[in-house]
């Protein structure tokens, strides 16, 4: 996190603490009422939330349909037991293999050479999660929190077990959402209906993750009268100073379709594009009377020291080319690039060339590239000679080509990572708390399916020393996780 906002927001603590603390010292009786109105309690870098205003709704709605919720939460019971296993597995795994690098759900930002393996990954606002998306993160949050409490409110009140209130801390900038149950009546219910209560968060997690990933697949067909999609990105933001501005460059509102010989019709693959770009150079298929007519060699090819040929002059539009058909044509020749792009009839690393046609491959640098970018909106291509990442690192694009200027990208954008982050955020809310972890769902389920074990086989001390360490195990992998990421951020 930036020192600048983590200063911003101790300060802001300070005077909020100050505030309470000079109010309630002073005996200012409006304050302390409103305090008492709203269930709003300040305390040291924390701030509490609780009401009891939920209670009718969350009845009214328990009410409906009790019969398809106790079957409902049946079924999520059973998929929270095998769940379980799954999610200590890659909690550990990730805390032994997984990276800490910042996540960033709107947009790709690279590959590497390594396959790519699933692994667990706690996001911190501010650590390994961009501050520019927080209030992605503060509303997506707050939404998986209010299922996941209504879960278990709904849960109870089917089980005939009173519901005292909701609440929220907020510790720093952490919201954790609560549901308060009627101590006595949850301890003295069977066993099967406190697994079912405790686990119905995680069910209710797991059931927003799937409709929204639902929704995300759909967004493209649901937002047809307004973009386009899977067919080009479209540009919508370039940096200042960058390298690809000018009056052959990009601009903003351009629909890109293809890189050399690579379509582009989403995010994905113009990443794959351009790192295609980088490993495999482009070949071309040009016509020998062009490169007769159009050879611009001034000198004999010369070796460099960096391992490159050249067999051109200053001029930074030529570049050496070398020839695959020695029998018509010299192996290197020098060319104007925009031109032999242009007249090329097609690209040749994939297909042979026709007769009386013959492939020329660019001789470049390991770190550059030439780069033939089409446009559907423009009928002149943009020609660039330099690294990919000099495209990737100062341009924004958005899977969603708008069909009028009315609607820009920025709206369908936000709706697609809002359904990114309820998926990541849900999804991750459901498994973190199936981890046996004290304060965590997962503290409780082992508690009670340890408790319910034959005492026969289990005294109750064996039983006691059984659920302590199994809950010290997985607080302690979730912490150690937590503080890797931060390890490894800062350090």
């Amino acid at each position: 996190m930036d020192i600048n906002t983590l200063i911003f927001i101790c300060i802001i603590y300070g005077i909020v603490m100050f505030i309470d603390y000079f109010f309630k010292s002073c005996m200012m009786l409006p304050y302390i009422d409103c305090l008492k109105s709203t269930g709003i309690t300040v305390k040291f870098f924390r701030i509490q939330f609780h009401t009891d205003k939920f209670n009718r709704i969350v009845n009214r709605h328990s009410s409906k349909l009790p019969g398809f919720y106790k079957h409902s939460f049946k079924i999520g019971f059973c998929v929270t037991m095998i769940l379980f296993p799954v999610a200590l597995f890659f909690m550990i795994y990730s805390l032994c293999t997984g990276s800490s690098e910042t996540t960033n759900l709107s947009e790709n930002t690279g590959k590497t050479s390594t396959e790519e393996v699933a692994h667990l990954e706690i996001l911190l606002p501010g650590v390994n999660l961009p501050l520019n998306q927080i209030g992605y993160y503060i509303l997506s949050l707050l939404i998986c929190s209010f299922v996941h409490e209504a879960g278990h409110g709904i849960a109870a009140v089917v089980e005939e077990i009173p519901v005292s209130g909701f609440g929220m801390h907020l510790f720093f900038i952490l919201p954790i959402a609560y549901t308060q149950i009627d101590t006595e009546y949850l301890q003295a219910a069977k066993v099967w209906k406190k697994l079912k209560i405790f686990s119905a968060g995680i069910w209710n997690n797991l059931i927003l993750a799937g409709w929204c990933y639902i929704l995300l697949l759909l967004l493209p067909i649901i937002l047809t009268p307004l973009y386009n999609s899977k067919e080009a990105v479209f540009i919508k933001k370039i940096k200042p100073n960058a390298p690809i501005l000018g009056e052959n460059g990009l601009y903003v509102g351009d629909s890109v379709y293809k890189i050399n010989d690579c379509n582009v019709s989403n995010e994905d693959e113009w990443l794959d594009c351009l790192t295609e770009s980088l490993y495999h150079h482009p070949a071309y298929c040009v016509d020998e009377n062009f490169v007769h007519e159009n050879e611009e060699s001034v000198h004999e090819v010369e070796h460099l020291k960096d391992g490159t040929i050249t067999c051109c002059g200053s001029d930074p539009a030529l570049n050496c080319f070398e020839n695959f058909d020695e029998e018509r044509l010299p192996q290197y020749v020098c060319l104007n690039i925009r031109n032999t792009i242009e007249h090329a009839k097609h690209y040749c690393h994939k297909k042979a060339c026709p007769d009386h046609v013959s492939c020329v491959k660019p001789l470049l640098p390991n770190t550059t590239t030439i780069l033939h970018i089409k446009r559907r909106n423009r009928t002149k291509d943009f020609v660039y000679y330099g690294h990919p990442l000099d495209i990737l690192n100062y341009v924004d694009i958005s899977n969603f080509v708008p069909k009028t200027k009315v609607f820009e990208p920025s709206l369908a954008d936000a709706i697609s990572l809002m359904l990114k982050y309820l998926i990541v955020f849900s999804s991750g809310l459901a498994i973190v708390n199936v981890i046996p972890c004290y304060g965590l769902d997962g503290q409780f389920l082992v508690n009670t399916i340890i408790t319910s074990l034959p005492s026969k086989y289990f005294s109750k001390s064996r039983k006691e020393i059984l659920s302590v360490s199994i809950n010290l195990i997985g607080t302690f992998t979730l912490l150690l996780a937590i503080i890797k990421i931060i390890w490894t951020t800062f350090l």
